[in-house]
């Protein structure tokens, strides 16, 4: 019980926010930070040209060329987005899944170009930085930091956008994510990642539109593409920069501050607390609502169920107590009067280490389950035959062994779930106690 307490002080301390680093964007410069005049000139004039040239295209398009348009920049935008949640964000920079194929490689390094958001080598190494100042508490490393700036807008501006104006300090941590063992597709990708771009986002709607209505039809198409990357952009920033800034709850042991809340999308911006104290989930949530706000992971479990993707990583019953426990014990000290909370300080703790410990169970009898599962399906393999002669069955009361351990331990795994949720329902019904208890005492 002391150790569950000394534990959550820890964590409670790592996510308390870091001093800021600046007081103006000028403080950049006196670091080590200069501007990038060719992607800041890009991501500026094209923002610009959107805003301008949109209008202008719809206005002119010849007839019916405005659904092709409309279409086009949806599609661009989805395509842009979901590449970038699913393969640049979870399976390449968080490992998701433990083996991908290589079909899965090319089709994503294909489609990720018109993200238009740097090679997936470069974009991977960047989010693998931003992630480890949640372990070293080095938030001067963070690429995209909320916590630079002594305010928020000057927070808000800089992990939105003006982080990729700028060239950033070298560092051996962005070295060493940049040199990290990579697929060779995607090493490929980054070496000739300018000229496949400009074929993507600039050839491709051009020729396109001049197929379908000539020149125009081929400016209205560009105009199309553009907007759709900057859509793209924006879906991504946005998860940099609002999941860390506001939500409706934060992190246990990072700046994230986003979960169980309308924005986030296609899946990364809502439930980003629990993606941050379990990153290589290859879900972004937690519990119903992350099923109903995340719609990567349905991609990836379809490409797990066609076999392009193998061996899913995601957090245990008893890593999700663990996390969902120490939060509400931390945020239930903050709101409690001192007096009320010495005196259910201690329930609430052994409470929380039962639904721990039933939780331990409940993945036990499960990981238990999966081993009968795959032994069973293996029974008639050669690689079973030593093992039958051993044990000195045959192939069917082998079988027949297996079947009925199997059976057992489903029974079994029926009785810790009742247990699993008869305990989490005590630690929360304690919480609602407590609560009252506080309110009484106010």
């Amino acid at each position: 019980m002391n150790d569950y307490r000394s534990t959550t002080l820890q964590h409670t301390q790592a996510a308390d926010s870091p001093e800021p680093l600046f007081s103006r964007f000028s403080d950049l410069f006196r670091a080590g930070f200069s501007i990038d005049w060719g992607i800041g000139s890009f991501l500026v004039i094209s923002h610009c040209l959107v805003l301008v040239l949109t209008p202008l295209a719809y206005f002119y398009a010849p007839a019916g060329l405005w659904k092709v348009m409309l279409a086009w920049t949806l599609v661009h935008a989805f395509i842009a987005a979901i590449t970038t949640t699913a393969y640049s964000h979870r399976l390449i920079a968080h490992r998701a899944a433990k083996d991908i194929r290589l079909p899965t490689h090319i089709v994503f390094l294909g489609l990720q170009l018109f993200a238009l958001q740097g090679s997936v080598r470069r974009w991977s190494a960047q989010h693998v930085i931003h992630h480890s100042v949640d372990r070293t508490g080095q938030h001067h490393l963070d690429p995209y930091s909320t916590t630079w700036f002594d305010t928020g807008w000057r927070n808000f501006l800089w992990s939105h956008m003006l982080t990729y104006l700028f060239n950033h300090p070298p560092s051996r941590e962005f070295d060493a994510a940049l040199n990290a063992k990579m697929h060779p597709a995607i090493i490929w990708q980054d070496k000739h990642y300018l000229p496949l771009l400009i074929l993507a986002n600039f050839a491709l709607p051009i020729a396109l539109g001049i197929a379908l209505a000539g020149w125009l039809g081929g400016f209205c198409l560009l105009v199309a593409s553009s907007a759709g990357y900057v859509l793209a952009h924006h879906n991504t920033w946005t998860v940099n920069s609002v999941t860390h800034l506001w939500g409706f709850k934060k992190g246990l042991i990072s700046s994230a501050k986003n979960n169980y809340i309308w924005l986030g999308p296609l899946g990364e911006g809502n439930h980003h607390a629990d993606h941050h104290d379990h990153p290589r989930d290859f879900r972004n949530g937690f519990g119903w609502s992350g099923w109903l706000l995340d719609p990567t992971r349905y991609l990836i479990l379809s490409l797990n169920t066609l076999g392009l993707v193998n061996g899913l990583n995601r957090a245990s019953r008893w890593q999700e107590a663990r996390i969902i426990t120490r939060r509400k014990v931390r945020d239930t000290r903050a709101r409690s009067q001192s007096a009320v909370w010495q005196r259910w300080e201690d329930k609430l703790a052994l409470l929380g280490e039962e639904w721990l410990a039933a939780a331990q169970t409940w993945d036990h009898f499960k990981l238990e389950k999966n081993k009968l599962t795959q032994q069973i399906r293996q029974a008639g393999a050669d690689t079973m035959a030593a093992a039958r002669e051993r044990m000195g069955l045959t192939h069917e009361e082998l079988l027949r062994d297996l079947q009925a351990r199997r059976e057992a331990v489903r029974a079994e795994m029926q009785d810790a779930r009742k247990r699993l949720k008869a305990r989490r329902e005590a630690f929360f019904t304690a919480l609602s106690e407590l609560k009252q208890a506080n309110m009484a005492v106010a």
